[in-house]
């Protein structure tokens, strides 16, 4: 019985692009083949960071074990990376009775394998700290991301607060108003007259840990 392969790039082009291959079938003598040179073609490519996703395999054999084995050896000592994802609970019986659950990286799902990006998460939740102080619920913050991230990075210019700077989402119009800024020339950010007693800037002060 065949084996199917789907293979997908995510990050093209950027650092920590992932190589994924989505199984589907039975990874037994038969088709671990198959696998095997999918993954020495990927290699021989220069292919180093690996996700496979097992979410469509019902069956794994002691020869498709053989298989993952044989790259994460060739990815070991920091050459690369090997994710597993997607494991069924009669696929985890198998890897678990082998002992290999303890050698690989295995994650419930693709999103939770894939690598994150901390500062974007950081800006985010940054966002959704200042929508909550405007009055907004994490819902609303979510529908206006990129307006609620706009509001973040202004208030970490008033508060000294760095950021990485991204690049705004196309499609996005700009803001016209009292929260529209321009980008920073200069090292130091302009001075900020101080702000009224009970304002609005004095609660971001207070919740960024900056001076009343």
């Amino acid at each position: 019985m065949a084996i199917e392969i789907v293979q997908e790039q995510i990050g093209q082009g950027q650092p920590g692009s992932v190589r994924v291959l989505a199984l589907a079938g039975r990874l037994d003598t038969e088709t671990a083949v198959d696998v095997e040179l999918a993954l020495q073609d990927l290699l021989g490519a220069g292919e180093r960071e690996f996700l496979i996703d097992l979410s469509g395999i019902g069956y794994v054999s002691s020869a498709g074990l053989r298989v993952l084995l044989s790259l994460a050896k060739q990815l070991d000592g920091g050459k690369g990376s090997l994710r597993l994802c997607g494991l069924n609970a009669a696929v985890t019986q198998v890897f678990d009775v082998a002992g290999f659950s303890k050698l690989f990286a295995i994650f419930p799902d693709r999103a939770a394998a894939l690598p994150k990006q901390p500062q974007a998460k950081a800006e985010s939740s940054l966002a959704l700290k200042v929508a909550a102080l405007l009055g907004a619920n994490a819902s609303t913050a979510s529908s206006a991301k990129a307006e609620a991230i706009e509001l973040a990075r202004f208030v970490s210019i008033l508060l000294g607060i760095k950021l990485a700077a991204a690049a705004k989402p196309a499609g996005v119009p700009a803001k016209a108003g009292p929260m529209q800024f321009k980008p920073v020339v200069a090292p130091a950010p302009a001075p900020v007259p101080p702000p009224a007693p009970g304002g609005i800037f004095a609660k971001l002060r207070g919740l960024f840990g900056g001076k009343r």
